[in-house]
């Protein structure tokens, strides 16, 4: 008998006791493909199951029961825009440090914040790549889980 909650599981029956409870250990589940030693599939992998369609950008933003993920699909969009604005602002980093250089008295914090310009790039593209990393492994996750899930 399999719970409407968990899919392809089965209850665990036992004798019931005298006040209710049970006597020893719940029934062990039979699953297909495993019979235990000594018995047909036992140390067999289980057959090949094909992954799931893809379903493309716009099919996985309609998809009501989430199970086609759109993040991953935006993830390489999002730090290519990321980059671009990382690049921005080093760019005006870089202008205001021309900006101050060309002062009269300037020179040196001007040529400070030109130089400044790379460090700030660098940084921020490495924050940018780390949080983007981040999301990305918490997808991975997910996925490698349902396949688990689907060899159960």
């Amino acid at each position: 008998m399999t719970n409407p909650s968990d899919p392809g599981r089965q209850q665990h029956s036992a004798v019931p006791g005298p006040h209710g409870g049970q006597y020893g250990p719940p029934a062990q589940p039979q699953h297909p493909s495993y019979g235990g030693p000594g018995q047909a599939g036992y140390g067999q992998q289980q057959e090949w199951r094909p992954r799931p369609e893809d379903k493309g950008f716009l099919g996985a933003l309609l998809d009501t029961n989430f199970d086609h993920l759109v993040t991953p699909k935006l993830i390489r969009l999002c730090y290519v825009l990321a980059l671009l604005l990382v690049t921005l602002s080093a760019l005006i980093v870089l202008v205001v440090g021309v900006w101050v250089f060309q002062l009269r008295n300037g020179w040196l914090l001007g040529l400070l914040i030109m130089l400044s310009a790379p460090v700030v790039w660098i940084f921020e593209a490495v924050l940018v790549r780390i949080f983007m990393e981040a999301v990305v492994v918490r997808f991975k996750g997910v996925e490698h889980l349902r396949a688990i899930k689907d060899k159960i």
